[in-house]
């Protein structure tokens, strides 16, 4: 029997698909301290291949902060595009709003002259009153959080740093399964409290842990944990998971992953 293939949606050989939804949720744009985008009539644009984006109406922008720009930069999907910049009067973000002229793919036409922003040139993004962090929310990303038996064993530096049998796996669209692990089963005295933290749309913001090296040396934020997560991700509260490729190793029953 031929094995199937190990491919992530997002790798370069996976097949491409490309479709527009209708989002139900209210979704605001702020920049400047002032709101510049509000509507309930937002389309994503989603892709295994690239993070979603929310288009807005026109109607529904404040026309008086964008200002034409001169740049152009086509779209691997949407082709040719047009972009402003967005002045509030006392800051302003270059080529920060784009749009297509004329999606050559007929089913990204309901796109054609509304208007996207670039994520990071505005200030803060929300979806009804929940403000939404790093990208877009893909209508089709799911995470599954299960309690399990399973035994996991994590190695760093030649010693095993953890070990359970009651971990937490937590499994998300398009990324390997990770391994939430409670501190009584992790040893502690390895680890040292990073200053780092990281945002995601789906949990909320991760604080992180770097690994303590027989040789005093420190390996930073091996592994990270949601010590507040967002209301959906109660299970993995205070727990903690480690990137597979800043240990030695991870096994799952004695298997290595």
């Amino acid at each position: 029997m031929t094995a199937a293939p190990n491919l992530q949606p997002r790798e370069a050989t996976a097949p491409r698909l490309v479709n527009v939804l209708h989002s139900p949720k209210r979704v605001r744009v702020k920049f400047g301290g002032r709101t510049i985008a509000d509507s309930r009539n937002v389309l994503v644009l989603r892709s295994n291949h690239f993070l979603p984006i929310y288009f807005f109406p026109p109607s529904s922008v404040d026309a008086s902060v964008l200002k034409p720009s001169l740049h152009r930069e086509p779209h691997a999907v949407g082709g040719e595009t047009a972009y402003w910049d967005i002045d509030s009067g006392d800051r302003r973000a270059a080529n920060a709003a784009w749009s297509f002229t004329a999606p050559p793919d007929e089913n990204l036409s309901p796109l054609a002259g509304r208007i996207a922003f670039t994520w990071k040139a505005v200030d803060q993004w929300f979806e009804e009153e929940e403000e939404v962090f790093v990208h877009a929310r893909d209508p089709y990303a799911r995470i599954d959080v299960l309690h399990s038996s399973s035994h996991v064993q994590v190695w760093f530096d030649g010693d095993i740093i953890a070990d359970s049998h009651r971990p937490v796996l937590l499994f998300e669209t398009h990324l390997p399964t990770r391994f939430y692990l409670r501190p009584e089963d992790v040893r502690l005295e390895r680890l040292t409290a990073s200053n780092s933290t990281t945002r995601c749309p789906y949990k909320g913001i991760a604080s992180y842990w770097s690994g303590l090296l027989k040789d005093g040396s420190v390996r930073p934020d091996i592994a990270w944990s949601y010590r507040d997560p967002i209301d959906e991700m109660p299970k993995i509260k205070g727990l903690i998971a480690f990137y597979p490729q800043a240990v030695d190793r991870i096994h799952l029953d004695g298997q290595p992953v």
